[in-house]
Order: structure tokens, then sequence, then C-alpha cells
């Protein structure tokens, strides 16, 4: 998963993320939290299928086969997501505490993130 803070609009383009983290982060400014998405290639159908049941046991809810062309390719996702607006014509939306009480959720989203993909390594 990943934390980030960006300018809030609808598109993509030059300097959209002001900040971009894999790791805890200890201050913040709108506020985006993604899950892990992980990307695996599979030689078959059946190794594709095999995968998906594991995956799903270890706690992916969210996953599919998104490519059966040269690779099959299976996505699965976490489901911990948050994301809300901070600042508004300049003037920050939510107080410190907070944001506090957002860091420590955030934190914790991202170690459960990594306990899953840690759980998922060892059932493959």
């Amino acid at each position: 998963g990943r934390i980030i803070v960006m300018v809030d609009q609808d598109k993509k383009g030059p300097g959209l993320f002001e900040f971009v983290s894999h790791d805890l982060v200890k201050e913040l400014k709108k506020f985006k939290s993604e899950p892990p998405i992980l990307h695996v290639a599979c030689k078959t159908l059946e190794d594709a299928e095999t995968f998906l049941i594991k995956a799903q046991n270890a706690g992916w809810k969210r996953s599919g086969i998104i490519s059966l062309r040269r690779n099959i390719v299976v996505e699965i996702i976490s489901t911990d997501k948050l994301e809300f607006p901070l600042v508004k014509n300049g003037k920050l939306l939510v107080d410190e505490e907070f944001l506090k009480i957002v860091l420590e959720k955030v934190n914790e989203n991202l170690k459960k993130g990594w306990r899953k993909i840690e759980k998922l390594k060892k059932i493959i």
C-alpha cells in the first residue's frame, strides 16, 4: 500500500503528487491512503485459479484475472482505503487531533497490508 498527499484534481499531471510513501509517515496535506495491489503472472488458467483461491484465503477480497493474453495476469487488491480533502482555499479542514487519529489508522492499514503479503507468501 501507499500513502499519498496530492493536489485535488480529476486528471493526473505534472506536480499532482506532493508526497508519496510506502513507509509509515509521521506528519502530513487531498489525503489518500491506498491498499496494496499485486499483479501475478501465471503460466496457466489453472495456476491462476489456484493462486486466486490462495489469495482469497489469505484475506485478499478484491481479486481476479485481468489478462488472458500472452500472460495470464491475476490482480489482487486489499480493501483498506481512506481518502478525504485536507485543504480548501488555503484553509486546513481538519484539526491536528484528527490528523493524529488518521495517521494511526493509515499506518495500521499499511502494517495490515504487509501482514497480508506475508500470509500470502506462506500460503503459496
